[in-house]
């Protein structure tokens, strides 16, 4: 893959979740929400940070998806109080 059309997409990734990490934070009540939204929202904010840190670009990919996922699950530990 070319660089120029992968710095493209991932600009383009980014753009699309952080709008719908937008969507979902303004039109959901996080106290109401099911099981699934739940697992929406992660998913999101997965790929919004991995979106992010493949723009930044200066680290492995097991790297980023390392990142990833420990921000993703250390906000679901918070959000259990745990």
């Amino acid at each position: 893959m070319k660089p120029k059309f992968f710095i493209r997409l991932n600009l383009f990734l980014a753009l699309v979740f952080l709008i719908i990490f937008v969507i979902i934070l303004y039109s959901v009540n996080p106290f109401q929400a099911n099981g699934f939204l739940k697992i929406i929202f992660y998913l999101v904010l997965f790929g919004l940070v991995l979106s992010i840190l493949n723009l930044i670009g200066k680290m492995q990919s097991w790297v980023r998806i390392l990142v990833s996922l420990t921000i993703v699950i250390l906000l679901i530990l918070r959000r259990q109080g745990l």
